[in-house]
């Protein structure tokens, strides 16, 4: 594969289209989006080289006067040749009525490619019910591992050329993995995408040092990994760390919370980034979904932080976190992933809203030597005490439990002043089999 699109952050009357180049030189390039008229691929490419040696060059561009609440076909065209297609969609301007195809949401988290050399997950998600196609598509953290196979970093420190050509390598195999119709480029094809990252966009428990990492255990090692990963995740994922999406009062916010945490473990985010999630909390004016690299019902990760991940609670910031969810006026929905299993939890907040959140991970276990085991959540929330902050009860959903590899799709619709949520797990089958639908559930949202 020499060209891709995906498509990226949609509003109601614009698309988002990230246009990447493997290889090959820039030609004259045109993107088709439906029957409108073609847009030339202006040369504003961003290129990441190694060896001296451009790999890959990409570039994103917006396409505005568009209809609200519309799929529409993407095809990239050189010449007479089509030489990548997609699909987006855009928002619309309102909720589905209960009854109508629902505005759907796919969430999924930790794709280890080395697992699915056959491209199932792909295959699963571009075999799913029309009913069920992703308008959305939110991914929580771990679309790479770009510290795997581990023993290629346990023993040795990886530099210059030989970083950057081993981190390109992970990415370039991971958004070119194609077939028909399988292959993680179907993931990424689907609806218009959304990226938030997890530690595996850098090294496992990354900022902090890694035992199977060694180039996180030297300061300049470790800021030359951290450059050229982050280089990467701004080039193949996004540059943003916070996206917003409004379909009538459904409010959604993609927030990103490890690319610039500290290895103190104080900040997860810059400040700015947390002040702007508590004005999004409290400007709400219905229900509020937030996308997030790692479960907000957790405990602290104690002593096992130095040697698996630490988690939320283990920074300070989470403080500030939990604060700006638990004086929510309105239902707060949090979609994550990373943690290997797929679950669903929630507790009524001190403010009478409620909070659920819903667990999706992973696509495709990067090890199978890693543990496939369910665990419930902490029983409340915060299970620490945070000044400020009220304990709250945590009950969880038994029929939604997941250990297998799958992703989750969940649908909105309207209902009066009310917002219906159905979530769907999705087990990855087999490779030229249907997706079959797994657990479930159902809520009417306030």
């Amino acid at each position: 594969m020499t060209h891709m699109l995906v498509p990226i952050e949609a509003s109601q009357t614009t698309a988002g289209v990230w246009v990447g180049i493997v290889g090959v030189e820039p030609g004259h390039l045109t993107l088709q989006v439906g029957d409108a008229s073609p847009r030339v691929v202006e040369d504003d490419w961003i290129a990441f080289t190694t060896w001296d040696r451009v790999r890959v060059r990409a570039q994103r561009v917006v396409v505005d006067g568009l209809q609200p609440g519309r799929r529409y076909p993407l095809r990239l065209v050189e010449g007479t040749a089509v030489r990548a297609t997609a699909t987006t969609a855009t928002l619309p301007d309102a909720l589905p009525a209960i009854g109508e195809r629902p505005f759907t949401c796919l969430l999924g988290s930790c794709f280890g490619r080395l697992s699915d050399g056959a491209g199932a997950v792909g295959a699963a998600v571009a075999k799913l019910p029309a009913q069920y196609r992703p308008d959305a598509t939110l991914l929580c953290g771990d679309q790479v591992y770009l510290d795997a196979p581990f023993a290629r970093f346990l023993t040795s420190i990886h530099s210059g050329e030989d970083l950057r050509a081993a981190l390109l390598e992970t990415y370039l195999s991971t958004w070119t993995q194609d077939g028909p119709g399988a292959g993680f480029a179907q993931v990424l094809r689907q609806g218009a995408t959304y990226f938030s990252s997890d530690d595996h966009e850098l090294w496992n428990n990354a900022p902090s040092r890694s035992p199977a990492v060694l180039n996180s255990w030297f300061g300049g090692p470790r800021d030359e990994y951290r450059s050229v990963a982050t280089a990467l995740y701004d080039l193949f994922q996004t540059p943003s760390r916070a996206a917003r999406l409004k379909i009538g009062r459904l409010s959604i916010i993609v927030v990103d919370a490890r690319m610039d945490r500290t290895s103190d473990r104080k900040r997860l985010m810059p400040d700015s980034r947390m002040v702007e999630l508590g004005t999004w909390v409290d400007d709400l004016e219905g229900p509020g979904v937030l996308v997030i690299g790692q479960p907000i019902l957790s405990s602290r990760a104690g002593w096992r932080g130095h040697f698996l991940d630490w988690g939320l609670p283990d920074f300070r910031q989470y403080e500030d976190l939990v604060r700006a969810v638990q004086r929510s006026r309105h239902d707060i929905v949090v979609l994550t992933g990373d943690v290997h299993f797929g679950r669903l939890a929630g507790c009524r907040l001190p403010s009478g809203a409620e909070l659920y959140e819903v667990i999706a991970s992973p696509f495709a276990l990067v090890d199978q030597r890693l543990e496939r085991e369910w665990h419930a959540p902490p029983g409340r929330f915060p299970d620490s005490g945070i000044p400020g902050t009220t304990g709250c009860n945590v009950w969880v959903d038994d029929r939604y439990r997941e250990a297998r590899d799958h992703f989750a799709t969940i649908g909105f619709t309207a209902v009066g002043t009310r917002v219906h949520m159905d979530v769907q797990a999705w087990p990855i089958p087999a490779p030229g089999l249907a997706p079959v639908p797994g657990s479930a559930y159902s809520v009417d949202l306030n």
